[in-house]
């Protein structure tokens, strides 16, 4: 919902008391549940709810991860992350592309072992997807060789449907190409351009087209998925109305709208959109990008909402509100600190705050920072408070569900929270 901006008149006030006390339902509802909020550990679900619940699985960590996951307390499983051989090939991948043409998936032993442990889950919960992720922030140069060539394209549709056949516990395949138009140099190389709009849209259906070639050979269905950065910047360059029909879901990047990089402090990880002081709204939120991608001819119903199981935040910052100044980053290598490192050393078992960090909800947002107003830092993150309200804004709006990077950053607060915003009954 949206509070317009009143005279100061008695009623005025009135209805600006009311619309904040609408605001923090939300987070006044998620306190009251039936199981411990901050309890520190991830429970079984029972499913209620027909919402997706995903997250991303890094390679990089062990597979006994996939291992652990309660009961009933995932959908989809995001394996990340692949990545392109040749043009654009990042320096990491010397050995998993030994032997590859340009354009093919890089792989190794890794997926061996995720593999094997994607089938324990699957024999326990057949219901779960697991799809291999392509890309990521530092690992999307190659598509911007790639995409704009048909026959390029092809070469990698080929590779990712050979990926599939190779490891029978993947059921698709998910695209992290999260800024076409611009990589902003991630690599140290600028790529992009106003065609990558189109190239995106175009693999898309070469992909689908792809899978449904996989699908009468195999007989069994596979997914097609992408993870994009939502802002309206971005959202604009691609052609949606072509590639949505393509695409089983569309998981919204809704995370990193701040961070080192900002002008100003702010948390990277709202569910509605921050404002100025002249009362216009900021492209920061969930809320907002799913305003963009429902402009640009998104269906609700393939839109995932994204959960962040890490913090972003900011020193020399003297007032804990989005568009406060800051003299850095949050001490660290990039200013961030997973759910976890949160939950243990600021937050505490009520949610309260530690060690001189102050918890505050921000009604404007519907988020949840930590503010240390001595040392004058400030994290904006994702409260179990503020990812159970996501999730009922995503039942509410229609949307697909909710989804989180990364499961190993959560000790599973948020992994909860999520399955009782959708609507599922977590078990205490």
């Amino acid at each position: 919902m949206m509070c317009l901006s009143l005279s100061t008149s008695r009623l005025a006030l009135a209805a600006s008391a009311l619309c904040a006390s609408l605001l923090s339902l939300p987070a006044k509802a998620a306190e009251a549940t039936p199981y411990p909020l901050f309890g520190g550990k991830p429970l079984p679900v029972e499913r209620t709810s027909a919402k997706v619940v995903g997250v991303y699985v890094p390679m990089w960590e062990s597979a006994a991860h996939v291992d652990r996951i309660p009961a009933g307390s995932v959908t989809h499983l995001l394996y990340s992350f692949l990545r392109l051989c040749g043009p654009g090939q990042i320096a990491k991948d010397a050995a998993r592309c030994e032997g590859k043409k340009d354009f093919q998936l890089s792989t190794g032993g890794a997926e061996k072992t995720f593999d094997a442990a994607f089938a324990r889950l699957k024999a326990r919960e057949p219901q779960v997807k697991v799809l291999a992720s392509v890309g990521g922030w530092g690992g999307s140069d190659g598509f911007f060789n790639m995409a704009p060539d048909a026959a390029k394209r092809a070469v990698f549709v080929e590779s990712s449907l050979q990926f599939l056949r190779d490891h029978p516990s993947f059921d698709g395949i998910d695209i992290d190409w999260e800024h076409p138009g611009d990589n902003g140099s991630a690599n140290g190389v600028p790529l992009g351009s106003p065609a990558d709009g189109q190239a995106y849209a175009d693999l898309m259906v070469d992909l689908r087209r792809g899978l449904q070639r996989l699908e009468a050979e195999t007989g069994r269905p596979y997914l097609l998925s992408t993870a994009i950065n939502s802002g309206e910047t971005v959202v604009k360059r691609i052609n949606f109305k072509q590639a949505a029909p393509a695409l089983d879901l569309i998981f919204m990047m809704t995370y990193d709208f701040y961070g080192n990089w900002s002008a100003a402090a702010g948390n990277h990880t709202t569910l509605m959109s921050s404002r100025n002081t002249a009362g216009v709204e900021a492209d920061d939120s969930l809320d907002r990008s799913v305003r963009n991608l429902e402009a640009a001819g998104v269906p609700r119903a393939k839109l995932v909402g994204g959960v962040a199981m890490y913090g972003r935040g900011f020193a020399g910052v003297d007032r804990a509100q989005t568009g406060a100044s800051k003299t850095g980053g949050y001490p660290g290598a990039d200013g961030s600190a997973g759910y976890r490192e949160i939950a243990a050393r600021y937050l505490g078992p009520k949610g309260q705050g530690l060690n001189g960090y102050l918890a505050q909800f921000d009604a404007q947002t519907q988020a949840w920072n930590l503010f240390h107003p001595k040392h004058k830092l400030w994290m904006g993150y994702d409260d179990p408070r503020a990812v159970i309200a996501k999730g009922r804004y995503a039942v509410k709006q229609g949307l697909a569900g909710l989804f989180a990077w990364e499961l190993t950053q959560d000790n599973g607060d948020l992994l909860n929270a999520m399955n009782h915003g959708v609507g599922n009954r977590v078990l205490p």
